[in-house]
């Protein structure tokens, strides 16, 4: 893996309370049942909006909510500035919500940690309008992602962008990228 550009923008892990159906093994019936719902995202933007309410005292109040936006994946194209895909971000609003959120720090030298971010090329990743003598120019974009690792194996790295976990313990992932080790530029654990 050779080194690569710093992803500029920050990994946050957003925690939501929910609640799901299973089936109880025991005697086969449906249940529901308490649980945490985690997504890693990357943070591209915040606002603080005003907005004016009705104060039922004839006239209006106003209200402050601090907005956050999300993006699941960054792109880098060799030369140019670090992207996103515009139509993926998430929109999070209101000190509810947002006190759920915790930042998620880079390690360099770790092993096998729950939370990573993967750095890998990804030609599946569309970029903006270019001539055909720019786009013959150009090398295959990078693709940054971070999520929990669920394993290495034949050659691929599994990372799931969100997960479930129920009061028992057990955990369910979602949004699971399974990546080729031999596109993998860089991996660094986050915490």
């Amino acid at each position: 893996m050779s080194e690569v550009q710093k992803n500029p923008f920050s990994a946050i892990e957003i925690e939501a309370d929910t609640r799901l159906r299973v089936k109880d093994t025991e005697d086969e019936e449906d249940r529901m049942v308490d649980a945490k719902h985690y997504h890693v995202r990357y943070i591209i933007g915040e606002s603080d909006e005003k907005r004016f309410v009705d104060s039922g005292n004839d006239g209006v109040e106003e209200v402050r909510d601090r907005t956050v936006y999300l993006a699941p994946s960054i792109h880098k194209m060799k030369e140019d500035p670090f992207h996103y895909d515009r139509s993926l971000v998430q929109r999070i609003q209101g000190d509810k919500h947002l006190e759920k959120m915790r930042n998620l720090n880079r390690i360099d030298h770790c092993h096998e940690h729950e939370r990573v971010e993967v750095v890998f090329e990804s030609p599946g990743v569309e970029c903006c309008a270019m001539s055909k003598e720019e786009a013959d120019k150009h090398q295959v974009p990078l693709q940054y992602i971070a999520g929990y690792l669920l394993g290495k194996s034949d050659g691929l790295i599994k990372i799931g962008r969100s997960k479930t976990q129920l009061k028992s313990g057990e955990a369910y992932y979602e949004n699971i990228n399974i990546i080729p080790e031999a596109v993998v530029r860089e991996m660094t654990c986050l915490e």
